[in-house]
């Protein structure tokens, strides 16, 4: 199955970070990062097909449209069967986890920042066993 890993942070210096990891753990060649949620949402739009799978990277606190409401809109335009999401914070707030699960794509919750062994552990998610092997 063909899928693309998609980083959505309104920080540059995260998205820097975050990419350099998934390269480095093999996790993707060629992540994606979008600093306006909106922009993402247009692109997982316009590459969507049958066939493809968007492994997202979301944080939730992002100035216009944040985390909550991107998955929100994915699930209005019909988009979130399309996507894997692991929801990304910098604090691990009790309540956040709670409301993650309430969204059918969101398949984790994972602090920041990423790390190589991080990224190992999540390769081996169920959800995204396929993906890898």
């Amino acid at each position: 199955m063909d899928f693309e890993v998609l980083n959505v942070d309104d920080d540059k210096m995260v998205l820097f970070i975050h990419e350099k990891m998934m390269i480095h753990s093999g996790f993707s060649s060629s992540p994606k990062s979008f600093e306006d949620a909106h922009e993402t949402i247009t692109y997982i739009s316009e590459h969507i097909t049958e066939e493809k799978k968007f492994v997202i990277f979301l944080d939730v606190n992002m100035p216009d449209l944040d985390g909550w409401g991107f998955m929100e809109e994915l699930e209005k335009k019909g988009l979130d069967k399309y996507c894997y999401i692991f929801v990304m914070t910098s604090s691990i707030d009790p309540s956040d986890k709670e409301k993650a699960v309430t969204y059918a794509a969101a398949i984790g919750f994972v602090e920041k920042p990423l790390s190589v062994e991080k990224l190992n552990d999540l390769k081996t998610k169920e959800e995204l066993r396929p993906l890898f092997n």
